[in-house]
């Protein structure tokens, strides 16, 4: 027998050079992954992140195929080097690869009031820019005028409306904002307490309209106070390293604010979870319920009762938001359901729930279940779990699963849940806030099938219908995020930001449209989106089009596009082309076309409208047919 050589810990950087040195970084994706994930310390993180930004890193993690890449920009109004590092190990961790673009020194404004000459090519899909007091100060001559002060935060809220405008102009892509704290160094130069306060206010008013920012749909404004609460600390360790190298910022916030800008990246690649897998006993109660019985659970009351029943209504409020709930438990299924069911103060209970897996089975296993009867990613999921043992093996055989790293003790639960933040999303539609009641009317479907035979006939009794709807204002966060975080049917890839599209629109570059899809269970809201552009022969493009996995499988894609092929022959167009682009997710469907009478090849197909397939007889068609139109 011979015997495996030990590997370093998790979170030993010793184990990323060990990779890099061996040629190995793009072979190892997962280990790389799951070193990251482990890595605590803000200065490793960076060396970490430094480390696979080389070139021969980048391009070994690039073939590795393992990675999804994204470019991305950084600006900032103090030095902020340790930020890009910083975003790579942040993303690489999630199964991303950032190219991070910055510019110079303090070049935050003039970069973006002068067209963008350094980041126009690079074309970033989210833009963070760091600032500090710096920005607000660099206008005030006399910074002991506190009439100055006062009226300089009045009007810097509007300087970066005006700066977002421009952005929006230039490049056109996220923009990611922060509130800016005010330095000691700033307030305490005022010795009277009546001033002091008098600065403090308008400055806390600044941020207040700072943060109103958040409401542009191109727009995220973090708070830095958040973040520095997160961090620990907020200012550079020194003032020896604000005045020699102009670090307005700290490590431990530096790395924070990365952290952020990562959830940022990922909601705004769709990368966002979707389901809370819980552990029960000893994390949603106190106890083994197997051992002790249900009677003898420890939930609410005092402590620690208080701090499972605290973790509990977080799970309740995030379902409340469209995150799907999950058990993941070792133990026999009917305790632990009747522990559910009847403990009075279970704050869930099993209805809250979209799967349940109690069983002796290990867990990695079940969490892949899970994801697959819920037609999820693993990637798209968060295990809590008291035990660091089972985090330990879930991160080691599911590194694309979010593992939350509890403490000890469980008075902290919630808020490390909480403090991860991988549920993060842009905006929230009334489409999130209803996933559970779609999931289980999901559920019902699945019964249906289970009853039916023929999937004709299934399809039939299901009573799929229709609707087609213009973008306008009451459904484009929705269709913006369905282009922002579908996968699997998403037939070129793209992902256009809600400005993108709103401007598209509204100068008559694109048509846009969403379809509602609902059936005999209920409605499935906005479930698919398409745009449309003409191009130079007449004839329409389908620029792209994306469709929820809840709805696959049941013909409403085919019915669409058969639509649209009905509307440009009778609009008179010559042809509809579509485009299959692939990506690591979206290779099943590269025959969509062609089976729908397209033809062509490398990806680019064309139809002549001579012949057009009948409408899935099953699919029927609301009050929006014939509206689909190409500018």
């Amino acid at each position: 027998m011979t015997t495996a050589p030990a590997r370093p810990a998790a979170g030993d950087l010793s184990e990323l050079r060990a990779l890099k040195r061996a040629g190995d970084l793009g072979g190892s994706a997962h280990r790389v992954r799951a070193v990251l994930a482990a890595l605590g310390d803000p200065l490793d993180r960076e060396a970490a992140g430094a480390l696979l930004d080389g070139r021969a890193a980048r391009t070994a993690l690039a073939e590795s195929g393992a990675f999804t890449p994204v470019p991305l920009a950084l600006l900032g109004s103090s030095t902020a080097d340790p930020v890009p590092p910083l975003l790579t190990a942040a993303l690489l961790a999630e199964g991303v690869q950032p190219d991070t673009a910055a510019t110079g020194f303090n070049q935050w404004r003039m970069e973006i009031l002068a067209g963008a000459p350094t980041l126009r090519e690079h074309r970033p899909a989210v833009t963070a820019c760091l600032l500090d007091d710096t920005a607000v100060f660099e206008k005030v001559t006399d910074p002991l005028d506190a009439d100055e002060v006062v009226a300089r935060c009045a009007a810097f809220p509007a300087e970066l409306a005006s700066w977002l405008q421009a952005y929006e102009r230039h490049l056109g892509t996220l923009a990611v904002l922060n509130t800016v704290p005010l330095s000691a160094a700033r307030r305490d130069r005022f010795v009277d307490y009546a001033t002091r306060a008098r600065v403090e206010a308008a400055w806390q008013r600044m941020n207040a309209a700072v943060l109103d920012l958040a409401g542009r749909p191109g727009a995220v404004v973090l708070s830095a106070d958040a973040l520095a609460e997160r961090a620990g600390a907020r200012w550079a360790a020194t003032d020896r390293m604000r005045h020699i190298a102009s670090h307005a910022y700290g490590p431990q916030f530096l790395d924070a604010y990365a952290r952020e800008v990562a959830r940022v990246v990922l909601a705004r690649l769709g990368r966002a979870a979707k389901c809370l897998v819980l552990d029960l006993d000893h994390t949603l109660w106190g106890g083994v319920v197997g051992d002790d019985g249900v009677g003898a659970l420890k939930i609410g009351g005092a402590f620690p009762g208080s701090a499972h029943s605290e973790l509990q209504r977080l799970a309740k409020d995030l379902s409340r938001q469209g995150v799907l709930l999950a058990v993941c438990s070792k133990n026999d299924e009917a305790v632990a359901r009747e522990a559910i069911d009847t403990h009075p103060e279970m704050v869930l209970r099993a209805g809250d729930f979209a799967a349940f897996r109690a069983n002796w089975d290990p867990k990695p296993g079940n969490v892949a279940d899970i994801a697959a009867e819920l037609n999820i990613g693993t990637d798209a999921m968060v295990f809590v779990d008291d035990n660091p043992a089972e985090r330990g093996l879930m991160a080691r055989q599911r590194p694309e699963v979010t593992v939350v790293d509890l403490p000890a003790d469980p008075a902290g639960y919630a808020s490390a849940l909480a403090a991860s933040g991988r549920f993060n999303q842009l905006r929230l539609t009334e489409e999130d806030r209803d996933r559970g009641a779609m999931y289980r009317a999901r559920a019902e479907r699945e019964r249906l099938r289970e009853t039916v035979t023929d999937v004709e006939d299934y399809l039939r009794e299901l009573g799929t219908a229709i609707t087609v709807e213009a973008h306008g204002p009451l459904n484009a966060a929705r269709i913006a995020q369905l282009f922002g975080k579908t996968n699997q049917f998403n037939l070129t890839g793209i992902r256009y930001g809600a400005d993108e599209l709103a401007r598209a629109v509204a100068d008559g570059s694109a048509g846009c449209y969403g379809v509602r899809v609902t059936d005999a269970f209920g409605d499935n809201g906005l479930a698919a989106a398409l745009t449309l552009v003409r191009e130079p022969d007449g004839a329409w493009l389908i620029e792209n089009f994306v469709l929820s996995c809840r709805v696959f499988s049941r013909s409403v894609e085919d019915a669409v596009v058969g639509l649209v092929l009905r509307a440009a022959r009778e609009a008179g167009a010559p042809a509809v082309r579509g485009r299959h682009v692939p990506t690591a997710k979206n290779a099943r469907f590269a025959e969509f076309y062609p089976s729908l009478g397209f033809t062509g090849q490398g990806g680019d197909f064309r139809h002549d409208l001579t012949q057009l397939a009948e409408l899935p007889a099953w699919v029927r068609i609301g009050p929006g047919e014939g509206t689909f139109h190409a500018p």
